[in-house]
């Protein structure tokens, strides 16, 4: 079959499934999950149409956000999937989506997704949902607030959505962001009217692949400039296991999105530094393909760094030799970053 009738084929393709969804609570009401195919548009740099899969828990009840996690790997599939998270998502009237891995079809993206929202992956994602809002009756779907979450090359795709949508993102998670020069996080700049949407950045210390400076230069640019925005490091973590910072992710979303806490209220937080001194990457580093293992450099030669304390407090009253890690909305969300921030190490979960 040729790409073009391949295309054809599958253009708009749209699959209800009705089930009740084990993972929630058991007093929760039945719930649909729907599957929906978007084909490539012409002059866009995608291989091959793209698969997503809605969860509304209560169907009867209006979507007052959806909240779309990016494939890329066990611990986002383990989000999509978390009784935690879908109670989240069901107490407060969020639709998950799960949009799976779409590969681009240029060279210079290596066989990999292109990170720019621009490029394809935006419009999928947008049309994607409208032809939920169809499907589901639920017409808000095509306008509903995101909050976008990614990991890793997904995680510098999920930091450009603002800039591409402005108007509907809500809220961004981006863990270990980083991607092949010259797409990497480094290039990321936000107007300071994307840029005003929180976002919550979130790095591992040991991260042989995309390291903590890039990212923390990522978000000093822009929380220099006034952005909402909050850094958060796992101590001893390579890249992989985002899972374990569920709680902390559901309590800020809780904050930014659910209460929509204003960035002139709650506290900020500051941390001091130490160099990782934590590795098992095995030589040659950098390796010829990604290992999921601990460095105290990244694959450009950034020196990794461990959080060694942390405090709160306002933002005027920063002292040497701590440094700005952001935003933090409320007292609840600020006592679990600085617990999490100072576990000297976490567990190594959800390797890829």
């Amino acid at each position: 079959m040729t790409k073009m009738a391949r295309t054809s084929t599958l253009a708009a393709t749209t699959f209800v499934i009705t089930c009740l969804l084990s993972a929630r609570p058991a007093t929760a009401a039945q719930g649909i999950a729907v599957q929906t195919v978007v084909s490539p548009a012409p002059g866009e740099d995608l291989a091959s149409p793209c698969r997503y899969e809605l969860t509304l828990f209560d169907p009867a009840r209006e979507v007052r956000a959806v909240w779309v996690i990016f494939d890329r790997g066990r611990d986002m599939l383990r989000y999509y999937g978390d009784p935690e998270v879908q109670a989240f998502a069901h107490r407060n009237d969020i639709g998950l989506v799960l949009a799976f891995n779409c590969s681009a079809q240029s060279e210079t993206s290596h066989g990999d997704i292109n990170v720019d929202p621009s490029q394809g992956l935006g419009r999928a994602l947008l049309t994607a949902l409208s032809q939920f809002s169809r499907a589901t009756n639920h017409p808000e779907l095509s306008s509903a607030g995101l909050i976008v979450q990614g990991v890793s090359g997904a995680g510098v795709l999920v930091a450009r959505f603002p800039e591409y949508v402005p108007d509907r993102v809500l809220a961004v998670v981006t863990t270990q962001p980083g991607q092949f020069d010259p797409v990497g996080i480094d290039t990321v700049n936000l107007s300071p009217r994307s840029a005003s949407a929180p976002q919550l950045i979130i790095v591992g210390s040991a991260d042989a692949i995309t390291g903590t400076q890039r990212p923390y230069d990522y978000f000093r640019r822009h929380f220099d400039r006034g952005a909402p925005w909050t850094f958060v490091v796992q101590n001893e973590t390579p890249h992989c296991c985002t899972i374990n910072a569920k709680s902390l992710v559901l309590t800020w979303l809780s904050a930014v999105v659910v209460q929509r806490v204003k960035p002139n209220a709650g506290l900020y937080g500051f941390v001091q530094t130490a160099p990782s001194r934590t590795t098992d990457c095995p030589p040659p580093f950098p390796p010829a393909t990604p290992l999921w293992c601990r460095a105290t450099v990244d694959i450009w030669g950034g020196s990794n760094w461990v959080v060694s304390s942390a405090r709160t407090g306002q933002r005027a009253k920063l002292q040497t030799p701590l440094i700005p890690a952001g935003w933090l909305p409320t007292d609840k969300f600020a006592k679990e970053w600085r617990a999490f921030v100072t576990t000297s190490s976490h567990p190594l979960t959800s390797l890829p």
